[in-house]
């Protein structure tokens, strides 16, 4: 049945399963929603977590907030959705191994594409088009790290400034406006349609992170105050750094050759054009290729896995 937060009475809350597909054993895949309405009109609140299977900060965290909220207190909706990519969860890999796809680039979806764009369907479709504000909870995985970070839309108009002040009191020490959202994410779909949206990084690891889960959960019910969902005042943690530019991590450096991976330069470092991010050796430890940084700024993206193979995304600058 077609999901409908009007099927939530005020005042309530509900786990439901949102069906995706059958599989090939005739099981069917479902998305698990936790859904709060408060007992007063409101915005809502859409938080995504698990979009890529070896996140599990996000995932963690939407339960957390979930578990916290008295639907007495709230004034609009929390709907959270903390796996969004089963399979790919299973396997604790990034992408899906039922298609090799990775959810984060499908989006809008189709509903009778392949299993990850039915996914990315039923949650533009069923979830996210019910939002005044969207969350997409990331943390980078397994091979890669990035700073404890909000993404924020920036820009001059009503999105724009109310992405900005969610990522202002996000409570992460660092912030980061992009002016778009790339096309295939979460994000794009509501973007389209003038919706604030924030997401967030960190640099996990593939595996869980309590503190920083607990920092996401404490930043989503701190944009839930800010958006008059819950009572009170959001807390504004201080920011130790503002940046902007792209952030879009399909535009890093690539390795040019197999090998092992050193790197030079620590996340957020700032870099002068020219300067050497790592360096790749054979099995031997013979260089054999230096990564040099093509322009000058901070290094928000960097690859942790030493085993690197020709095409592997290395570093991102902003």
């Amino acid at each position: 049945m077609q999901f409908d937060l009007e099927q939530i009475p005020p005042g309530t809350r509900q786990t439901r399963w949102l069906d995706v597909c059958r599989l090939d054993d005739q099981s069917m895949l479902g998305l698990p929603l936790l859904v709060v309405r408060g007992a007063r009109p409101g915005r809502t609140l859409v938080v995504l977590g698990g979009v890529h299977g070896d996140e599990y900060e996000g995932i963690d965290a939407v339960r957390q907030v979930f578990e916290s909220l008295d639907p007495a207190e709230l004034s609009g909706a929390f709907i959270g959705a903390p796996v969004c990519n089963p399979p790919a969860f299973a396997a604790q890999t990034r992408t899906s191994p039922i298609d090799d796809m990775n959810l984060a680039r499908v989006f809008p979806g189709r509903a009778d594409g392949s299993l990850s764009e039915r996914i990315a369907h039923v949650i533009t479709t069923q979830i996210t088009c019910f939002a005044d504000f969207l969350i997409d909870l990331h943390s980078s995985g397994s091979f890669m790290s990035m700073p404890l970070l909000a993404g924020y839309y920036q820009a001059e108009n009503a999105a724009g400034r109310a992405s900005r002040e969610a990522a202002l009191h996000f409570g992460l020490p660092v912030i980061w406006g992009h002016d778009g959202a790339s096309e295939g994410r979460s994000l794009s779909e509501p973007h389209s349609r003038g919706i604030p949206w924030l997401y967030t990084e960190s640099p996990s690891g593939g595996w869980l992170h309590d503190d920083v889960a607990g920092q996401y959960a404490n930043g989503v019910r701190n944009v839930m105050r800010l958006l008059g969902i819950l009572p009170g005042q959001p807390e504004r943690a201080p920011i130790e750094h503002d940046l902007a530019g792209e952030g879009n991590v399909d535009l890093s450096m690539t390795g040019p050759v197999d090998g092992f991976l050193s790197n030079r330069v620590e996340l957020l470092e700032p870099v002068t054009e020219g300067d050497i991010l790592g360096v790749i050796r054979d099995l031997a430890g013979v260089p054999i290729a230096e990564i040099h940084a093509p322009i000058a700024g901070r290094l928000m993206l960097r690859r942790e896995a030493a085993s690197v193979h020709a095409g592997d995304l290395l570093y991102l600058l902003s």
